[in-house]
């Protein structure tokens, strides 16, 4: 049977989704595989508007042909792109009634509301759920669905919930992600066409981290899984599921050294290669240094990968250096004890976080800055709270650049149950499905923490910023007729910057876009707005 398989991420790479074509093209279905990108559910294209309909009549038409034979049609999403999914899902099921199946973390977590436009929901890992339900359907046997763990699918007027599945433990078993050119499309500037290795190059060298080191960077995952249980994190959801499971599981280090060998030979152009694995550093030494010394010898390219306080040690982190290690990326978080214990990251403390600091700045004159995660705007935070967050950044070896988000109490994690218990979340379609992790509220710690995002602020500027009596004066009711004039200003700026060019320009489908908003005649037509904020 033909699948078409949907991903509306600005990030082309969709480890996931490529892995499913995968393995339904070896099982011997024809796959279809659509990059559609939807920038304004991308936290980095805050100044456009979101709508529920996402893309134009034209673009909608165009999937639509390309979507006329299939005999399903599978779509990913996070909590961010529920709008954009449902107006692909609507579009062929009226056009065409093709069934549709959605699948990733929103679809695993809310079910029932996703069932209510998707014909089938997959649950989690959906490698051998998907096969599974292809199989059948191309059988004639769509009825007969019950024995397929982990799929959630409509029956008439019922919805049948089956049981919950099971992970694979072998992920060698899986094919390697599918970066093939045929019958891949993309859109690009307004049109569906399809991928190309210019078009393919240009968009990974768009790629948020590729793009920050002006490299081409090819992103995969070394194994599946995460150790911690993060309240805000998904990761808590699927332990939950996975119960008396092994949840992290990793490929063999043969298996990556293949995978990265044929896409090198495939796009010579590739350059940089990106791991996001949540827990790279969690693999035992012995097999972390095989994959240094492996890597080193038969890729060489600088890569980036993600690390957790407590899980480098200083013999794992130098062998990744000697074997091209550009960049690590690692959750601080927050500094708070309190905060910290109701995130369940007291195990990674602020001892623990100074620690793995000083391993990695000891490799500074090697790499480029680290890159550390902060959250902020959490409704629980005190004010003391906020101000030992700045306290930690002040005592964090330099150098580094932090990466600043603002809480989101995405549906099915812990926070959310606690939010939502707390009554802190009175309308979830602004303020989760809607809202971008780059918003921030208008606070003094926030400023400072901003003007700390570089790494350059002087620890002793910050300290004296954070001195109890300075905090006391610039929170007072004294400082808030400058806030809200400074706040005034920033507004005014986003309304002379938002006019229909950007509006339409997160549909244009464009690497471009992802910078500036806009491309071509767009550029052209919101300059004035662009000139009169300057001024």
């Amino acid at each position: 049977m033909k699948v078409t398989l949907v991903s509306p991420y600005p990030d082309i790479t969709n480890y996931g989704l490529r892995t499913l074509s995968a393995v339904l093209k070896r099982a011997g279905h024809q796959v279809q595989f659509i990059s559609l990108p939807d920038f304004a559910g991308d936290g980095e294209f805050t100044h456009v508007r979101m709508s529920e309909e996402r893309y134009p009549a034209e673009v909608i038409n165009q999937y639509l042909e390309l979507t006329a034979d299939s005999d399903l049609v599978g779509v990913t999403l996070m909590t961010h792109y529920f709008d954009t999914a449902k107006q692909l899902t609507r579009a062929v099921q009226q056009a065409h009634g093709t069934k549709v199946i959605w699948g990733g973390f929103h679809p695993s977590v809310r079910p029932d509301e996703c069932a209510r436009w998707a014909d089938y929901v997959a649950i989690g890992d959906a490698d051998d759920l998907l096969l599974q339900l292809c199989d059948r359907l191309d059988a004639g046997k769509g009825d007969d669905l019950y024995d397929i763990k982990g799929l959630v699918w409509r029956k008439g007027d019922k919805v049948i919930r089956n049981q919950p599945g099971s992970l694979e433990q072998d992920l060698d078993s899986y094919p390697h992600p599918d970066f093939g050119l045929d019958d891949h499309h993309i859109l690009f500037e307004g049109k569906v066409l399809p991928l190309t290795k210019d078009l393919l190059r240009r968009y990974l060298h768009n790629g948020t981290i590729s793009r920050m080191f002006g490299k081409v960077g090819y992103q995969t995952m070394t194994g599946r899984g995460c150790p911690h249980a993060c309240t805000y994190c998904g990761n808590s959801f699927y332990r939950d599921l996975y119960k008396r499971q092994r949840y992290v599981r990793y490929r063999s280090v043969e298996n990556v050294m293949e995978e990265l060998e044929n896409v090198k030979r495939e796009y010579p152009f590739i350059n940089f290669i990106w791991f996001s694995d949540d827990s790279f550093f969690g693999r035992p030494l012995p097999d972390m240094l095989k994959f240094a010394e492996q890597y080193k010898r038969r890729v060489g390219d600088p890569f980036y990968l993600l690390g957790s306080p407590g899980t480098i040690s200083e013999e794992k982190y130098e062998a990744l250096v000697d074997a091209g290690l550009h960049c690590i990326q690692m959750g601080v978080e927050h500094g708070s004890k309190r905060i910290q214990k109701m995130m369940k990251r007291s195990t990674m403390g602020n001892d623990k976080i100074i620690k793995s600091a000083e391993v990695i700045v000891k490799y500074a004159d090697r790499t480029a800055p680290p890159q550390y995660d902060i959250i902020y705007d959490l409704p629980y935070e005190t004010i003391e709270d906020k101000l030992d967050t700045l306290r930690l950044i002040a005592d964090m070896p330099k150098p580094y650049r932090l990466q600043a988000f603002s809480v989101i109490f995405y549906p099915g994690t812990s926070l959310h149950t606690l939010a939502m218990r707390d009554g802190l979340v009175n309308d979830e379609k602004s303020e989760i499905y809607d809202k971008m992790y780059f918003e921030k509220n208008d606070t003094y710690t926030n400023v400072l923490l901003y003007l700390s995002k570089s790494g350059r602020m002087p620890s002793g500027l910050l300290k004296a910023a954070i001195h109890p009596d300075v905090v006391k004066v610039m929170t007072s009711d004294y400082m808030r007729p400058v806030g809200e004039l400074a706040k005034a200003g920033v507004g005014r700026v986003r309304a002379l910057m938002r006019n229909p060019a950007l509006e339409r320009a997160k549909a244009l489908g464009t690497f471009e876009a992802r910078l500036t908003g806009m491309t071509g005649a767009d550029a052209g037509a919101v300059a004035p707005w662009l000139n009169a904020a300057a001024k």
